[in-house]
């Protein structure tokens, strides 16, 4: 399958899942790493671990602007209010730790999904 069509299967299938997990009040973030990454190792015909992280990197990020931008403490993450430049810093360390440890989850069950099917 073509990668881009396989990027947005990612990310759209993320981004959704996060939205059920999140109308459920579950963290499924470790959950949906592992389906994307099933789902991309599945699809795509060479290097199945880049475009995972490529896929869960960006439903992350959109995931988390979405958040940020609808939350009513958001000028406290955006840096509105002057006082809180340390909730700033937080909050995107916070974001690229998550990104980091996800697209590792992810890419270990896309590499596992990719040579389950190359071995049939």
């Amino acid at each position: 399958m073509k990668t881009a069509k396989v990027l947005i299967t990612g990310i759209i299938s993320g981004l959704v899942l996060l939205g059920i997990f999140s109308l459920l009040s579950i963290d499924g973030g470790i959950i949906v790493a592992i389906i994307v990454g099933v789902i991309t190792g599945r699809l795509i015909d060479d290097d199945p671990m880049r475009y995972t992280i490529i896929s869960i990197s960006t439903y992350n990020l959109i995931a988390s602007i979405i958040v940020t931008l609808f939350d009513p403490d958001a000028k406290i993450v955006l840096g509105l209010a002057s006082s809180e430049k340390a909730v700033v810093g937080l909050f995107f360390g916070a974001v690229i730790l998550m990104i980091i440890f996800y697209s590792i989850i992810g890419s270990f069950s896309a590499f596992v999904a990719y040579n389950m099917r190359s071995n049939k």
